[in-house]
């Protein structure tokens, strides 16, 4: 059984996980950008005065910077609200099961079994409240709140209408 000290573990894990996957995606490309700029700026030459050259340059090295790690950020939040639409239609799944609906294709159909399980112990209106709490995180993350404080506030709403 689901525990609230487990569900707050797993999102600390969607959120370490999101973040990841930005990095894996950002690293090679911002490793890329600074070495060019630093190639550009006089790094590496041996001429007279490209080490003042260098020196002169670190504000636009800061800047890169700055921009790498906004597009970092972007890229987290952007994995984050991945997982967050993929948690809101397992929701939806279990809630046209709750409610009965039929001829409604599933958008995991490879959990049907989670998603009839968690229909027969979790009324429609309940459900609907997860898949709202889930949209509320969203756009939490939209207007720049922190990660692990809006999916922790959505742990939290959605424990609370999952128990009842």
């Amino acid at each position: 059984a689901a525990t609230p000290s487990r569900a707050y573990a797993a999102a600390e894990e969607l959120v370490a996980t999101a973040e990841a996957e930005a990095r894996a995606m950002t690293e090679g490309r911002n490793e890329a950008e600074t070495e060019e700029l630093r190639t550009a700026l006089g790094a590496g030459g041996t001429g007279k005065g490209t080490a003042g050259a260098l020196r002169g340059a670190t504000g636009a090295i800061r800047d890169l910077e700055k921009r790498q790690k906004s597009r970092q950020t972007r890229a987290s939040r952007d994995a984050l609200d991945r997982a967050l639409i993929d948690l809101a239609t397992y929701f939806r799944d279990a809630l046209l099961v709750s409610s009965g609906v039929s001829g409604v294709a599933p958008n995991h159909p490879d959990m049907a079994d989670k998603v009839a399980s968690m229909a027969e112990h979790v009324p429609p209106d309940r459900l609907l409240r997860c898949i709202e709490s889930v949209l509320e995180c969203r756009e939490a993350l939209a207007i720049n709140v922190k990660p692990k404080f809006a999916v922790d506030a959505m742990v939290a709403t959605v424990g609370q209408a999952l128990r009842g």
